[in-house]
């Protein structure tokens, strides 16, 4: 039988205490094993290791970018290379950003991958550095990406003009695996 009670706000509030209530006396019996004859399995906890058994934290993959701007060789990146990610000499920051966080989206189903950056503001302009490693492609392991902008930073730094920009790659095999290079990866 259901009861029809009047739609009041009283009569409202009066079922959801109910409800509550309920769920409340729900969880305390599930909880407490009260209500069940059975007795609960005695949970025993792993032994806590020992100094000599703790796992070191994992260390960086070597493929973030640069920490500081002087850590960057922009000599040991390719312009060409850079060619598919379809940037342009002059165009605004945004721009140029959208097209690189673009290119290293993944697409629909493809395995995640690793994205980081790293910006350094300058009075006269400012360097971006974007990288993603564990690609999910048999040749290439990681990409990295340099973006030069000048112009006036604080408030204008999104008008800031592409000035320079280059591209290097970590490959999985060949004579250098696993460094860096302006070379397509084999």
């Amino acid at each position: 039988m259901i009861f029809n009670a009047p739609n009041t706000k009283r009569n409202r509030i009066a079922a959801l205490i109910a409800i509550a209530l309920g769920l409340g006396v729900g969880f305390y019996v599930t909880v407490s094993g009260k209500g069940n004859s059975d007795t609960p399995e005695k949970i025993t906890l792993p032994p806590t290791p020992t100094a000599s058994e703790t796992v070191s934290p994992p260390t960086p993959p070597q493929t973030l970018p640069a920490g500081r701007l002087e850590d960057i060789d922009f000599n040991a990146y390719s312009q060409d290379l850079a060619e598919p990610f379809g940037l342009v000499m002059g165009e605004t920051r945004l721009d140029s950003i959208d097209k690189i966080r673009l290119y290293f989206a993944p697409e629909p189903g493809v395995n995640m991958v690793n994205m980081t950056s790293s910006t350094f503001e300058r009075d006269d302009g400012s360097v971006m550095l974007f990288a993603r490693n564990n690609l999910p492609d048999d040749a290439v392991f990681a990409q990295e990406i340099y973006a030069v902008f000048s112009g006036p930073g604080d408030a204008q730094k999104f008008n800031q003009k592409l000035a320079a920009y280059g591209l290097r790659l970590k490959c999985r095999r060949g004579d250098n695996a696993m460094e860096w290079t302006t070379e397509l990866c084999p």
